[in-house]
């Protein structure tokens, strides 16, 4: 019946139809880009540091847009940000077709998307409020990550074989296309919104600060943003080094990228469409931190696969290892996203949300650099191996920490 409430709000489908296209796109860019920067540097530290550059503009950039978009038409915002990273990955496309693309190019184009995606962010999760109603915030999260999943999964899915028939620039070229097509949907979307205008607010910085002091004053929303940020650092060394592990520990190809995907979308799929149903038996805090061990475990699994010589059951392996840690990994990134929206002001949420999403991937880009730095000197087995001994510990001190309790209040 809830589902049924929310496919009838023509708004939340013209949104979710949005992401659904761009969602799609990016699935199969992720993949094309990951192999494509490696296949072109053949170093892992270069892939580093495409990635950490990835997050750069969301962590200097989105606290102070968060403020700005507050007070902005947010649907315009999200439509001008889709038709700028459509025209960015299009002329990415373009130089890949023609043999032009280089390292550089891939990473100063990665680099523009990362700034106009600073805007769509905080756009899309403030104008959720606008669209339902409070009492649908935990079923239109759970719609919402499992049509993302779905999407992923189909993505993931047909990547490979997109790459390995048309070539990376085809799946290139389709992200482009996604993102113009979403901004079309948005167009179509009609919200009564209220702007907050200059006479009716403060000046920029004093908006950015309030949501600053909104974010510390309440500890949930605090602790949720330590324990994001904690993970997603913990997850860079994947992240960063995924491909050159898959081509020198595993022998692999792209195609190891598109299970891992498959296996993890499938995995969150599954923790999305229950969450709603678990929500209601496990404390917040359990819901939150059981990212850690799985994140371990995703770590540590891998490594173990290694050990046997079949290609076949190296594969078996990945798509149980990835499909349980996207089960867990599901629910708790509903949980969060419904945290933010239960526990913050509609004046205050595109703020909140941007300075959460700064900051819980404030030390990727550090991170990041570092893994680059190490990999000259480590193999990614080895950096494999200490990132998931680290989250071990991690998901033991989250579990005993008595701060921690104040996410149940």
């Amino acid at each position: 019946m809830e589902y049924r409430r929310l496919l009838s709000n023509r708004n939340y489908v013209l949104l979710q139809s949005a992401n659904f296209i761009n969602r799609l796109g990016d699935s199969i860019d992720a993949i094309a880009l990951s192999w494509l920067v490696y296949q072109i540097s053949n170093s892992a530290s270069v892939a580093a540091v495409n990635y950490a550059l990835n997050y750069v503009p969301t962590v200097l950039l989105q606290p102070i847009v968060g403020a700005y978009v507050a007070r902005k038409d947010k649907k315009k915002v999200m439509v001008i940000a889709d038709v700028a990273r459509g025209i960015i990955v299009a002329f990415l496309a373009l130089m890949v077709l023609s043999g032009k693309a280089n390292s550089t190019i891939v990473i100063i184009c990665t680099f523009l998307m990362s700034c106009f995606e600073t805007l769509r962010v905080p756009s899309g999760n403030a104008i959720i409020p606008l669209i339902i109603a409070k009492e649908d915030y935990k079923i239109a999260a759970s719609f919402s990550s499992s049509l993302s999943r779905t999407v992923e999964l189909i993505g993931t899915g047909i990547a490979g074989v997109i790459v390995a028939v048309l070539g990376i620039y085809a799946a290139i070229f389709l992200d482009a296309a996604s993102f113009f097509l979403s901004a079309i949907c948005l167009c179509f979307m009609k919200i009564k919104e209220h702007i907050f205008t200059a006479e009716k607010a403060d000046c920029l910085m004093n908006d950015f600060k309030a949501g600053l002091s909104y974010v510390l004053k309440n500890k949930a929303l605090f602790y949720c943003c330590l324990i994001a940020s904690a993970c997603n650092m913990l997850l860079v060394p994947m992240n960063a080094l995924q491909s050159a592990f898959i081509t020198t520990y595993y022998h692999g190809d792209a195609s190891y990228l598109s299970l891992m995907g498959i296996a993890l979308s499938l995995g969150s799929l599954l923790g999305a469409s229950v969450y709603p149903v678990i929500s209601n038996h496990c404390k917040n805090k359990t819901l939150i931190i059981i990212i850690f061990p799985a994140c371990s475990f995703l770590y540590l699994s891998e490594l173990i696969l290694g050990f046997t010589d079949s290609q076949l059951s190296i594969m078996i392996g990945i798509a149980i290892i990835y499909f349980l840690t996207g089960l867990f990994v599901g629910v708790a990134s509903c949980h969060i996203s419904v945290m933010v929206m239960l526990k913050t002001k509609q004046e205050y949420l595109s703020r909140v949300s941007s300075l959460l999403n700064a900051a819980s991937n404030g030390l990727i880009p550090v991170t990041s650099f570092t893994i680059s730095a190490l990999a000259a000197f480590f193999t990614p087995d080895t950096l494999f191996l200490i990132s998931g001994i680290i989250i071990l510990l991690f998901s033991v001190g989250s579990y005993m920490s008595r701060r921690l309790e104040v996410l149940n209040d």
